[in-house]
């Protein structure tokens, strides 16, 4: 009777331990693929960022000088799952630090490619020069609803290059807009009491289209009684 009852408990626990191992396994499984999830969706995220930016006209320069080798062990990982499963906790290569978190770095630069394209993008689709001829004209009271509806339109204008947007075409539709408003609200700018001449310069010299010629005496003493002279600087190109 004891004989049977240690039989039974040995039979026991050698189903229990083969339980046991084939849980932990699954277990190790079900981390290796949560993994290759995780870095799956990290590469095609990128991968589609970059895609719809070259769509959208918006190049990047972004490559992958070493993505072939990263392809083939790849499938070198994969061909030695397919004949034994077991080698994915056992690989022919050190997993993490030549596989994954290289593979992982190349998405993350992709990111960042794509931010740096699509600010730089962003940047050179709105060289507005600076804010302070905007400053300066706001403290002449014809001029503050044009210049506080320019001033939005720029802040509007900066918002476009803060982070990438899910649409680039539909992004740069919508910045398109606000550059033709933006242009539209200059030529607007206007005041039945301020001469035509100086209206006509702060609108030519806000394009950085200003000629020598349009700087003319009346124009400078206009500037000058108002303090504004120092808001406008000559660039040679």
């Amino acid at each position: 009777m004891l004989l049977e009852r240690a039989g039974a408990l040995s039979s026991k626990i050698s189903s229990y331990h083969k339980l046991k191992s084939t849980a932990d396994e699954a277990e190790q499984f079900l981390t290796r693929a949560n993994q290759f999830a995780a870095l799956s969706e990290k590469l095609a995220r990128a991968r589609a960022t970059l895609a719809k930016l070259a769509e959208a006209g918006v190049e990047t320069g972004f490559a992958v000088t070493e993505g072939s080798g990263y392809a083939a062990r790849a499938r070198t990982l994969r061909e030695a799952i397919h004949a034994n499963p077991t080698t994915i906790n056992n690989p022919p290569f050190n997993l993490k630090h030549e596989f994954t978190d290289r593979v992982s770095a190349i998405a993350l630069e992709g990111e960042k490619a794509a931010l740096a394209a699509w600010q730089s993008y962003v940047a050179k689709r709105a060289e507005f020069g600076a804010d302070d001829v905007l400053s300066a004209l706001a403290k002449i009271p014809q001029f503050r609803p044009s210049i506080a509806r320019i001033s939005q339109i720029r802040t509007d204008v900066g918002r476009f290059g803060a982070m990438l947007p899910e649409d680039p075409k539909g992004a740069i539709s919508k910045l398109n807009a606000l550059l033709v408003e933006h242009e539209a609200a200059w030529r607007a700018l206007a005041a039945d009491d301020i001469p035509r001449s100086v209206v006509a310069f702060i609108r030519s010299a806000a394009s950085s289209d200003a000629l020598l010629s349009a700087y003319t005496q009346d124009v400078r003493e206009w500037l000058e009684s108002r303090g504004l002279l120092d808001a406008f600087r000559i660039k040679l190109r």
